[in-house]
């Protein structure tokens, strides 16, 4: 059985579901409500307040934490018509939801913040939402279509990938000091990243900070090769990859990224590889979903084995010098891999994954049973558990 990537390139939103191989219409409990954030009130630096909020160290510290998730809302024939994001805090079964265009988006959290952008087909418009506090800022309005964004772990900076509105042309990646009026200039940082036939046409470009947050990951991906960039928050180009045996990036740590092969599919082959040297590590030979940890010895790759109803998790050091086995995944739970490919995230503390329906945090916590499983022994907690 191989899982397809054709649906992560049909358009925003679909990118989770084409890691799993669904397409699924968002089931929502009943404290789900339509919802228009108000604006934050107070000054630019409340904001940097909310992105610096410390993630949780425990496990009781999941209980008010941000999370969310991506959705693609479909009419009778199938079509895309919109995007639905769903958010939340852990703990609380009233989660709040916003229709957006077809052109979406959404990252984070970051600290206490979900950003979201979307496009009008006249403007794009990027806000940070505060979803405990039930208000948002706006970060920017622009004449260029944002694709993508993210936030520095300092606060400081958004990020923008923006293409042309007429001719789709990459514009590069661009940054944007942070402020609560949302008036501050955007300086681009990263030029258009040039063609090249051995990678085929780009189809996406995601963002990704490596595990201490001192570096960006900027990867655009064609049908199945990626190029990767990465850059310091101040702009600077520090390293890349441009290798077309290369795929979709599960992490960045320091000088090494870890990557999928440039498969069509999962299960496929996970490799290290060292920015500087291209010297490289192969972290599993076949590997379905898979995420960065941060544990107490060292960031480990915790990956899918198996397929079907014989999935496990394993641990493995990003030299290979150490694995352990995490155990089987239950029947019906995937592995919640990163952001970037899951379209939902929320922050946990170091050491622990989310064992999901399908791979993601169910948009209605009250009827589904995700789990928390610690990669230093292979416990298991239930999510609703931890969070009560």
């Amino acid at each position: 059985m191989v899982e397809s990537r054709w649906l992560r390139w049909i358009g925003p939103g679909l990118a989770a579901l084409g890691a799993v191989g669904l397409v699924a219409a968002t089931t929502l409990g009943a404290g789900t409500r339509p919802w228009t954030p108000d604006a934050c009130a107070g000054p630019g630096a409340d904001l940097l307040a909310t992105v610096s909020a410390p993630a949780p160290d425990a496990l009781p510290g999941l209980r008010g934490e941000p999370w969310y998730r991506l959705d693609p809302l479909l009419d009778g024939d199938g079509a895309l018509r919109g995007q639905r994001l769903t958010l939340g805090l852990g703990g609380d079964h009233s989660a709040r939801i916003l229709d957006l265009s077809n052109e979406s988006f959404a990252a984070g959290p970051f600290g206490r913040l979900v950003v979201a952008g979307s496009d009008d087909g006249a403007a794009s418009r990027l806000r940070a939402i505060d979803i405990g506090r039930g208000c948002a800022w706006s970060i920017a309005t622009e004449g260029a279509v944002i694709r993508r964004a993210t936030i520095d772990p300092t606060g400081r900076f958004a990020y923008e990938m923006r293409v042309d509105r007429a001719t789709r042309a990459d514009l590069g990646v661009w940054r944007r000091p942070l402020n609560a009026s949302g008036s501050a200039p955007a300086q681009r940082v990263l030029e258009p990243i040039a063609a090249d036939d051995r990678f085929g046409r780009t189809f996406s470009t995601e963002f990704t900070w490596d595990v201490t947050g001192d570096r960006l990951a900027v990867q655009s991906c064609g049908e199945a090769a990626c190029r990767t960039r990465v850059i310091t928050p101040d702009g600077r180009e520090v390293g890349s990859l441009e290798m077309p045996d290369l795929g979709l990036l599960v992490g960045l740590d320091g000088d090494r990224a870890v990557t999928y092969a440039s498969c069509r599919g999962l299960p496929c082959p996970i490799v290290s590889t060292d920015l500087w040297t291209g010297d490289r590590t192969v972290l599993a030979p076949a590997a379905g979903l898979a995420i960065l940890v941060t544990t107490p010895g060292g960031v480990r790759l915790v990956h899918e084995t198996g397929v079907g109803p014989g999935r496990g998790l394993r641990a493995v050091a990003l030299d290979a010098s150490a694995s352990d086995d995490l155990g089987p995944l239950p029947d019906g739970l995937r592995l919640e891999p990163g952001p970037a490919r899951a379209d939902a995230a929320t922050r946990l503390p170091a050491g622990w994954v989310i064992l999901a329906p399908d791979g993601r945090l169910p948009a209605d916590t009250t009827t589904d049973r995700p789990q928390l499983r610690h990669v230093p022994d292979g416990s298991t907690v239930p999510f609703d558990e931890a969070v009560r």
